[in-house]
């Protein structure tokens, strides 16, 4: 059914950014919005867009850390008290909150407690919210884990990207594998039990014999969890730039690619690992990962940071770097935003599902879930035909083979709800 693989969900929300604008005044908007009470589940996501090092393979929204990082915790905090206030904002409590990067963990342990500090002070945070912080081994200090610990960070995603040497130095990664190994068994013996990596595989010249060992650490270390990404070769990367100029080989095909996906999911699933999210793979009882369960399911996410996307109700909104101070003084969140309409919610939640590994028609009344069952039954039928999906009760449920094409789905899919709406709505 596909010969070429999407690899993230970037196509996805390309398709839907576009779609479903409610054309009212998105300044109005959001002045009432925060005057009302919430009503969905809610997180927060910090942004820190510097790193030590830029990976040969990222073209994130991050900059190599400069001097504008000592100050940086004060945008941070100056963003949260300008809205902290509010009655939505205060009226439910966010269970979970990110810290995204970029590498958070280039702040130092005194920023890293004064935002944590703030936000506890200011706002609404459950109890027992799940407290992420992406982070490297290398900027991981006994100092900063201390903090962290005091402060309620509970979960890790620390980007490993591989145990191995020659693929450490490929991928740009900093320490070998040995120090990485050390560092997160440090991190796990500290209490940190929610403790995940970022795993890439099929980059260029990866044996079966390197990642049968990036497996078996992991299985050894005990990891709650795992991001795992077939390498994407990003425009203007260095990675993708040494390839073009012929100084590193390709990465493998699409069938070499297809043949380590397998041996990661069949690996980790016979190991206790359970799938959350089609690029996700978890210990049972163990992640979570409540900030993604939020955002699938078109949640609020409440975004502090030069970079930060967010949304409040049906607000999208973007931190953009140069927005005046005095803009934000007009209005306590980034004006750069639009309102979306309720079909936009509708199609978000069901992509949502297809990123947790199932398909579903239960969105709306149930005469017109049936009516979108039947404008979608062609791709349904086609999906299960190639073996990508099967009948799970009232949903279905993604195979493996539809986990390894999940991103294709969830990008076809998305165009199909759309023209729907389009003719229906």
């Amino acid at each position: 059914m596909y010969s070429t693989r999407q690899r993230s969900h970037h196509a996805s929300l390309v398709k839907l950014k576009d779609a479903f604008t409610d054309r009212q005044n998105h300044i109005e908007y959001i002045k009432k919005v925060l005057k009302t009470k919430a009503d969905r589940p809610r997180a927060i996501y910090i942004h820190i867009p510097y790193c030590v090092k830029l990976c040969s393979f990222c073209n994130l929204n991050r900059v190599k850390l400069d001097s504008s990082v000592e100050d940086y915790h004060k945008l941070i905090i100056r963003q949260i008290k300008s809205i902290a206030d509010y009655e939505y904002i205060q009226s439910k409590e966010f269970e979970s909150v990110y810290f995204g990067g970029g590498t958070p963990t280039v702040l130092s342990a005194k920023q890293i407690e004064a935002i944590l500090k703030t936000m506890h002070d200011l706002l609404p945070i459950s109890r027992d919210a799940e407290i992420s912080v992406e982070t490297s081994i290398s900027e991981l200090t006994e100092e900063k884990l201390d903090v962290m610990k005091e402060m309620g960070v509970n979960r890790f995603s620390i980007g490993v990207q591989t145990f191995v040497d020659r693929g450490r130095r490929q991928l740009g990664r900093r320490g070998s594998g040995y120090d990485a190994i050390k560092k997160i068994q440090k991190v796990i013996d500290k209490g940190f039990k929610n403790t995940n990596i970022d795993l890439i595989y099929n980059y260029p010249g990866q044996t079966k014999e390197e990642l049968y060992f990036d497996l078996k650490i992991i299985k050894e270390l005990d990891i709650a969890g795992i991001s795992y990404y077939s390498l994407i070769l990003h425009e203007g990367s260095m990675l993708s730039k040494l390839i073009k100029e012929g100084k590193i080989a390709e990465p493998p095909g699409i069938e070499e690619e297809k043949i380590f996906f397998d041996i990661i999911y069949e690996e980790l699933l016979d190991s206790g690992f359970d799938v959350l999210e089609i690029t996700k793979l978890v210990k049972k009882n163990r992640d979570k990962y409540q900030y993604i369960q939020v955002k699938n399911r078109a949640g609020d996410c409440l975004a502090f940071g030069n970079g930060a996307g967010g949304r409040l109700k049906n607000y999208l909104y973007y931190n953009q770097p140069t927005i005046s101070k005095i803009l934000y003084k007009i209005l306590p969140v980034s004006p750069m935003g639009k309102v979306i309409t309720n079909n936009y919610n509708v199609v978000d939640k069901m992509i949502g599902q297809v990123q947790f590994g199932y398909i579903s028609f239960n969105q709306l009344d149930a005469e017109t879930n049936e009516k979108m069952y039947q404008y979608c039954k062609d791709f349904i039928d086609r999906l299960l035909e190639n073996g990508l999906i099967k009948k799970d009760g009232n949903k279905y449920k993604l195979t493996k083979d539809g986990i390894f094409w999940g991103n294709n789905i969830c990008s076809d899919f998305t165009e199909r709800l759309i023209n729907f709406f389009e003719k229906y709505d």
